[in-house]
């Protein structure tokens, strides 16, 4: 009976030693010229990087070990240089070389997922490589003035974007069983609608469904759901330009747009002058609008309001993209707008241009 009791107790300290190491990382570094460096190893939570561990370094080589589920994409931080150095984690003998002064060649040895993100890497940079040459191109359009050049350079810059996202998109269906996928639909999720993003992730391989970012897609969709056509809005209060509170609520009985925008956001202020003509004719039907900022400047705020004639209600926390509101309501990308009745139900989103004062007209008209 005593050998009996002896062999289960084995087998279970065996089966959770076995289990430890299926997830155990181990990472080993060697940084020529780097000598005595702090180097830090940090993750990614709620949007920003926290400490995991950190070490010195003995003649330019480390060492970090560690516990991890699924692969996630860390840091590598040389302190003393403010050197920050993603890599994907995952639980294997992950290595890393380099020499002080080509950290951009960095080798990274071990890690599959890394593997495959810079595999798939390697066509998206040649697209930003093509954004950044347009936008270089249509900016010196701009400064003397040449309208066609910058219509061009327009044109061109949403076909490279359009391809990019197709890319993505076919990468994404491509490798349902990929932590890397999942991490790259987190990164695309701005562009996707509540049903598109809902289908993304239904299509994800179970085996991955305990990823972090796959998570993170999921908590997406409840925003989305909260703030969708046909629901009531998220009553909010934030303070306004003299720092009194002002809510949402204070408009019911009004058409209200809700608009998410900032100073620093130069589509944002070459849409306001259409926000402003849609106020100025249907302001005394019952319309209004209600300016929500990610902006951190107060000052900055302040004269865009002035310059750009936006004489409505401004509330901001000044928290940038922290912005809480901007965060209940899952806005990704600004400029973004929602369009409320007199009860404060959502009838429209992102309204832009024609698109907006088509809606207001077939409201008001």
């Amino acid at each position: 009976m005593r050998k009996l009791l002896y062999l289960l107790v084995f087998a279970v300290v065996f089966t959770a030693c076995d289990t430890d190491n299926k997830n155990t990382f181990n990472l080993e570094g060697n940084f020529v010229g780097m000598e005595n460096q702090k180097i830090i190893l940090k993750s990614v939570k709620d949007n920003a990087l926290v400490t995991v561990d950190s070490v010195n370094s003995v003649d330019g080589k480390f060492s970090f070990k560690g516990q991890i589920i699924t692969p996630e994409q860390y840091f590598i931080v040389l302190e003393n240089i403010g050197a920050e150095i993603p890599f994907f984690n995952e639980a294997a003998n992950i290595t890393f070389s380099a020499h002080k002064d080509s950290l951009q060649t960095m080798k990274i040895e071990g890690s599959v997922s890394q593997d495959e993100y810079m595999a798939y890497s390697k066509q998206v940079f040649r697209f930003q490589g093509q954004l950044r040459e347009i936008v270089g191109n249509y900016q010196a359009a701009a400064k003397t003035g040449d309208k066609a050049t910058m219509t061009l350079c327009e044109n061109q810059y949403n076909m490279i974007d359009s391809l990019k996202g197709a890319y993505n998109t076919k990468f994404i269906n491509d490798n349902p069983a990929s932590v890397i996928a999942a991490y790259i639909a987190v990164r695309s999720s701005y562009t996707y609608d509540l049903t598109t993003l809902k289908e993304v992730v239904a299509a994800f391989d179970p085996s991955i469904l305990e990823s972090s970012y796959v998570k993170i897609l999921k908590e997406r969709i409840e925003t989305l759901e909260k703030t969708a056509i046909g629901k009531t809005a998220l009553d909010f209060t934030q303070n306004d330009v003299d720092g009194n509170p002002i809510s949402l609520s204070d408009f019911k009985g009004k058409y209200v747009l809700l608009d998410f925008w900032a100073s620093w956001c130069s589509p944002c202020r070459a849409e306001n002058p259409n926000v402003v003509a849609a106020y100025n004719k249907y302001h005394n039907k019952g319309f209004t609008v209600f300016g929500v900022s990610l902006d951190k400047d107060k000052d900055k705020w302040l004269r865009a309001i002035e310059d750009d004639g936006l004489v409505w209600s401004h509330v901001s926390d000044l928290k940038g993209w922290k912005n809480e509101v901007s965060n209940d309501y899952g806005i990704m990308s600004i400029p973004a707008n929602i369009l409320l009745d007199k009860e404060g139900v959502i009838i429209g989103k992102n309204l832009r241009a024609e698109e907006l004062q088509n809606k207001l007209k077939e409201i008001f008209e």
